[in-house]
């Protein structure tokens, strides 16, 4: 560790595959932070639909009320959702190869995300718990793709940066908790951590997808295919696929806040990639 390691951000995505809102200090779950991936667009069907295949959800904001929510898009009107309006009829979701029941919201929303997206949508949204239960990792999940939590140092990111064709951002990488004081890729080496009042296992390395490379301001493609081109010649396994960050479970519920230490509890042999510039 160069010092001491501490939260430098703390971001909750409460619309799947949309913008994020930084905190100041947040509640965590066994499923998550509080209001995160909350809420996801489907097709009819119940199958997500993200910013891989639908990239200008990038775009799309959120503003928590204390009775529901607002989102902004560009070219829309606001869309304002109260929770005491949802419908809250179950409706089978499939998040990957997770089926599980969410709940529809109103006819409202359904028909302003299908007009932003320009393909038919619904959102549904968690309820007041998930009933995504995911036993290889014994907690609930919320909408995220696998883990409840992802962490990254910005160590990770300026190393990414120093080697990249242009400065790439965080929020490319849609991270829950930045760390500030520590290494490169010190993550690696992690098994247990603690933040605030929470304890976290540190799960698997988090595999990145096409998302990585959509600009979050504007929803249109990186530039010289990034950060995929860069990521791909030093954190790149013998099959092709780029890991950057690291899961997170939480052992525990508590408050977190950015400026927070972040203690090593436990650590492990990092996986070790190939390094093409080296």
């Amino acid at each position: 560790m160069k010092d001491k390691a501490q939260i430098a951000g703390i971001n909750i995505f409460p619309v799947k595959s949309t913008s994020g809102i930084a905190q100041s200090r947040a509640w965590v779950g066994l499923e998550g932070l509080s209001f995160d991936r909350r809420f996801v667009v489907t097709d009819l069907a119940g199958r997500m639909m993200t910013a891989r295949k639908f990239p200008k959800m990038v775009t799309i904001k959120s503003t928590l009320l204390a009775d529901g929510i607002v989102l902004s898009a560009p070219g829309m009107n606001n869309l304002h959702l109260a929770t005491c309006d949802f419908e809250r009829d179950e409706f089978e979701c499939k998040i990957w190869n997770d089926r599980f029941f969410a709940y529809t919201t109103t006819e409202k929303a359904n028909a302003w995300f299908t007009e932003v997206i320009g393909s038919d949508a619904q959102l549904l949204f968690c309820g007041e718990e998930s009933n995504r239960f995911r036993e290889k990792l014994g907690t609930r999940v919320s909408f995220a793709d696998a883990y409840p939590l992802l962490v990254i140092s910005q160590g990770s990111l300026d190393e990414l940066n120093r080697r990249a064709s242009h400065p790439q951002t965080m929020s490319q990488f849609r991270t829950n908790i930045v760390v500030d004081g520590v290494e490169p890729f010190a993550e690696d080496g992690w098994e247990r951590i603690a933040i605030g009042e929470v304890e976290f296992k540190v799960g698997t390395t988090c595999q990145r997808c096409v998302l990585t490379s959509v600009d979050p301001e504007t929803g249109a493609k990186m530039a010289n295919q990034e950060p995929t081109a860069t990521l791909s010649t030093f954190r790149a396994d013998e099959k092709g696929a780029i890991f950057f960050g690291m899961n997170l479970v939480a052992l525990n519920e508590g408050v977190i806040e950015v400026g927070d230490e972040l203690r090593v509890l436990e650590t492990r042999n990092p996986v070790r990639y190939a390094d093409a510039d080296a």
